[in-house]
């Protein structure tokens, strides 16, 4: 009778085990997935954006996702003109130039730059897929893109995981007018160039002609810089061509300027040097991307270059004579970049 008992006892545990264990699987297989976190907080830190025109814009660290399990996925849910009316011009796909391998600034042809670059057909605005961050292409341009002081677009953003979306709304775009090249002196709002020259951004050791005593020191403002499109040069490769010129606009030769590295002066290729210029072919833009490399500052937005030279001054000590100058080019072409001394010439003699 004990034994029976036993048996049973022991049978109806074996049951209860295997029913709970059979309970647990089916549990199992119809609980949800583990859904990612969306968190509420989750929010965009810029929500004006303003563009300049004619060159690739990336607005980045424009979001911060908060808690919320990453990777989002980012999309324009909605582009209008300000006024509600529909904006093809932003919505409508264009072949647009982008990356297909890096840029490293460590390319030695021109050859090797354009077989990292190819044509896709997208929407000038756009919002990078998995970081928020809001790209308006270079094909932008005010010919058909309204800008300043036009009120611009207004367009929404949705984000999305696992664990929620959100759609945030009402983000103003206002773009300003192209820029062919920097740094100008342009009224942001016409268009219009007001000043027709810049200045280098240093000049150190430089003196005027004849003179070797604290009068005589040159700077910015004895420098005009002024840039130029090269409409007559009908090369197929692109090129950017450096001047220099006297007060009264004679050339002056670019080999005087012996200290310069012409090698490594800018990203370009090919170089060319006579009495009255030096010309590299080039890609633009220039620079090609956002990258700090040896050829340019160190925020990587402007090419960065410097003509330097020596002399012997009152006959005991050699002094080091340098013109730096920061810029970009957004325009395909040709281009000269041209340096006119019209505070007075630069003394390139010894003992003077």
């Amino acid at each position: 009778m004990g034994m029976k008992r036993q048996r049973n006892n022991i049978c109806a545990w074996w049951a209860v085990a295997m029913g709970g264990c059979v309970l647990q699987s089916c549990v199992d297989n119809f609980l949800p997935e583990s859904l990612d976190s969306f968190d509420k907080d989750a929010a965009f830190t810029q929500t004006m954006y303003r563009p300049v025109l004619g060159r690739d814009n990336v607005a980045s660290d424009n979001f911060s996702a908060g808690n919320s399990t990453q990777p989002l996925t980012f999309t324009i849910s909605r582009v209008v003109r300000h006024d509600g009316s529909e904006a093809r011009e932003l919505t409508d796909e264009f072949p647009v130039r982008v990356w297909k391998s890096p840029y490293l600034g460590t390319e030695t042809s021109l050859e090797e730059i354009e077989a990292k670059r190819g044509y896709e057909n997208r929407s000038l605005l756009q919002v990078r897929k998995h970081s928020g961050e809001v790209i308006l292409w270079a094909n932008a341009r005010s010919s058909f893109v309204k800008c300043d002081p036009d009120s611009g677009y207004i367009f929404d953003i949705r984000a999305v995981n696992s664990g929620g979306w959100k759609e945030y709304t009402g983000f103003r775009l206002i773009p300003k007018r192209e820029r062919d090249y920097e740094p100008t002196n342009i009224d942001e709002l016409t268009g219009v160039i007001t000043e027709d020259f810049v200045h280098p951004l240093s000049v150190q050791g430089m003196y005027k002609e004849g003179t070797s005593g604290f009068f005589g020191v040159m700077n910015e403002e004895d420098i005009k810089v002024y840039f130029r499109e090269n409409l007559e040069n009908t090369s197929k490769d692109n090129t950017l061509t450096f001047r220099f010129m006297t007060k009264d606009y004679e050339p002056i030769s670019p080999r005087k300027f012996s200290k310069t590295d012409w090698t490594n002066l800018l990203h370009g290729f090919d170089m060319e040097m006579t009495d009255d210029y030096v010309r590299y072919k080039v890609a633009y833009p220039i620079p090609l991307n956002e990258l700090p490399t040896r050829y340019t500052n160190k925020e990587g937005d402007k090419a960065h270059v410097v003509f330097a030279y020596d002399r012997l001054m009152r006959g005991t000590y050699r002094v080091r004579a340098s013109m730096a100058f920061d810029f970009a080019i957004y325009k395909e072409g040709h281009w000269d970049i041209i340096f006119v001394f019209s505070g007075g010439n630069p003394e390139f003699r010894d003992n003077y």
